[in-house]
């Protein structure tokens, strides 16, 4: 667990590299930026607004409805951000897919001309823990406001949308502003297991879908009973959960999933927050 938070903050620090040369300082931040978050405050009050902590040391603002929405004090939230807190935060089912989504990132850092990355909008879904110590399914948006001086105001903007989208694996996706707003890059941690099903276990999860029990699915494959017991505990293994309706919110019948892993696809309207 360690070494896998060591490495999610070394994937961090190279994405920072790469974004700016160095931190932007209180003096950098004009006032009607700050402004600016407050007013969106108040046009979207069921969400969290803060700059990045890791890439502007000198300043940091954050959204006071942070308690009543996600459970932290502001200053928590400040110091959690600052520090490896953050990363020990997120459920550990979704470390690799986190990190796997930042690994992405990086590599389209080093694609993108310095001068066009102000134009990404990165969206996360990812599960992190609540103070209260259940795990909220949090849609985090992080994006940037360019400066004076070729410099970047980065920030984000958190929900949690536990009570609204079951959990179904971490997800992440990259729009770039331009001509339209155009999905660019695309990370599904489910569909990527999916795509590595065996072809037993790719008929078994249609029948499980539809409520079958174990021997009538045995029945149905011409196993036995104790085979689909163990093919289930496999199942549950491989996507980290604890019975059939978490594995099942988590993916849908192989024939509907789409190809997995990231991809540079069509145009797409983008659906965010601001």
């Amino acid at each position: 667990m360690q070494s896998s938070l060591l490495t999610l903050a070394r994937k961090t620090n190279s994405i920072i590299a790469h974004t700016a040369p160095g931190h932007v300082h209180p003096d950098d931040v004009h006032e009607e930026i700050m402004h600016t978050f407050m007013n969106l405050q108040k046009i979207f009050p069921r969400w969290v607004i803060c700059t990045c902590r890791l890439m502007h040391k000198g300043f940091f603002y954050v959204s006071d409805n942070a308690r009543e929405l996600l459970g932290f004090d502001p200053g928590h939230l400040t110091s959690m951000l600052d520090g490896e807190e953050y990363f020990k935060r997120i459920h550990p089912a979704d470390i690799e897919g986190y990190s796997k989504s930042l690994q992405l990132i990086a590599g389209l850092f080093q694609e993108e001309e310095p001068e066009e990355r102000h134009k990404l909008r990165f969206i996360f879904n990812y599960r992190i823990q609540h103070p209260s110590g259940r795990y909220m399914h949090l849609h985090d948006e992080k994006a940037m406001i360019p400066l004076r001086n070729g410099l970047n105001l980065h920030f984000m903007l958190w929900r949690d949308i536990s009570d609204e989208t079951p959990f179904s694996g971490v997800k992440m996706a990259v729009y770039k502003d331009g001509h339209g707003n155009k999905k660019i890059l695309e990370y599904d941690a489910s569909a990527q297991a999916v795509s590595q099903l065996s072809p037993r276990e790719t008929e078994l999860l249609p029948l499980m879908k539809q409520g079958l029990s174990t021997k009538e699915i045995a029945h149905s494959l011409s196993i036995s009973h104790h085979t689909v017991r163990n093919m289930r505990q496999k199942l549950f293994q491989k996507f980290q959960v604890n019975n059939a309706i978490e594995l099942l919110n988590k993916i849908t019948a192989p024939e509907n999933i789409p190809s997995p892993g990231a991809r540079y696809i069509n145009e797409w309207k983008l659906p965010s927050a601001v």
